[in-house]
């Protein structure tokens, strides 16, 4: 006999999701993991951070397949160090960020490139990372006009962003845009997603789509959340994404992966 989750994929965000707000996976998530794998099921994250940002974490869970960074536009392989899959953003969307600065100079703004982050424009919230981080940047080198970006990220007071969001498309043209946190914007290549890269990854290990659990908080997962069998929103997720989903568990600081691990093993079969 089987086990319970052979062919089965859990996938969960990280920030608002599996972390929770004091910056911590439980241990009644991480037992979670661990049962959903020995019962056959296959782990992995799905997060708007970068490599090492993400890979902070990597030793309290167990896995072995390729994780989603940067929102979908990588997808990374931790156990051979190398990337399965990157998207970068449009050359034409490179001068679009000095409009923004000029349109309102309070926002801050941050070009995410080869794995470092460079401070555009500053506000409170880019002042979030260790000033000992040699990956991050606070002059802008000439040569970073001519590299390839991943994504840029816009940051304000909430309704900044909710008025920014609104009218962004209408004032700087047709762009991907995703909203990934209160405060967060995030500008990213054109047909990417984190639900485009889950189904590029699926495709990779033969896992049915319909077969895959998600978590997610926020818009940022809102692709992925309705593009897998199983799509469930955090109760401190986003409203317009608890709106959306059919799914619902508890917040990340209510062990959500506990809470769906335990579902899956009261709902599923094999």
């Amino acid at each position: 006999m089987g086990k319970k989750f052979e062919g089965y994929l859990l996938v969960s965000d990280m920030d608002g999701t599996l972390i929770d707000n004091d910056g911590r996976i439980s241990e009644e998530n991480i037992n979670a993991i661990n049962r959903f794998v020995a019962q056959g099921g296959i782990f992995t994250i799905a997060t708007g951070r970068m490599l090492e940002s993400a890979k902070r974490y990597l030793h309290l869970i167990d896995i072995n397949i390729p994780v989603i960074l940067y929102n979908g536009t990588k997808i990374y392989d931790y156990t051979k160090e190398e990337t399965i899959y990157e998207l970068f953003l449009e050359d034409e969307i490179k001068n679009l960020i000095k409009k923004v600065k000029k349109t309102d100079a309070s926002l801050g703004i941050e070009i995410y490139c080869e794995e470092n982050v460079y401070i555009f424009n500053h506000c409170r919230f880019t002042k979030r990372f260790a000033k000992a981080r040699s990956d991050v940047h606070y002059n802008i080198p000439e040569s970073l006009w001519n590299k390839n970006w991943t994504k840029i990220l816009i940051l304000g007071e909430e309704d900044q962003i909710d008025m920014l969001e609104d009218v962004f498309i209408s004032t700087f043209g047709q762009v991907n845009l995703v909203r990934s946190g209160e405060n967060y914007l995030e500008l990213l290549p054109q047909c990417t997603s984190k639900g485009h890269a889950l189904e590029r990854l699926c495709n990779i290990l033969n896992i049915d789509i319909s077969k895959a659990i998600s978590v997610g908080d926020n818009m940022n997962d809102y692709e992925m959340l309705k593009r897998t069998g199983y799509g469930f929103c955090v109760a401190n997720g986003n409203k317009k994404l608890l709106d959306e989903v059919k799914y619902k568990c508890s917040s990340n600081d209510e062990h959500a992966i506990e809470y769906v691990v335990k579902w899956a093993e009261n709902n599923l079969s094999i």
